[in-house]
């Protein structure tokens, strides 16, 4: 058993890094395309602002609930970041 503790032991924090990193990159990159798309909704909305006032206001509501999703998947980034960080060493205990 202690050959295999000293083998597994520092791949115990990798892997769960590793994992935790990888599902961080994604949620950043959601994020992102979510606020890419929210800008390009803008440009779309200026051209009905003054002639189609009803097609305007359903698509600020679409770019603000857009914008939202982007905030809120920042907020989950930050929040795996800090559960990474804040996490207690794994010690493996040696019952050789």
């Amino acid at each position: 058993m202690s050959k295999s503790n000293i083998i597994l032991e520092p791949r115990l924090v990798a892997v769960d890094s590793h994992t935790l990193s990888h599902v961080d990159d994604h949620i950043q990159s959601y994020s992102e395309e979510c606020t890419h798309l929210g800008y390009a909704l803008g440009h779309l909305m200026n051209e009905f602002r003054e002639t189609d006032p009803q097609t305007y206001g359903l698509l600020k509501t679409v770019q603000s609930a857009i914008f939202r999703i982007s905030v809120d998947a920042e907020k989950l980034s930050e929040g795996i970041m800090d559960d990474l960080i804040s996490r207690q060493e794994i010690k493996v205990n040696d019952n050789a």
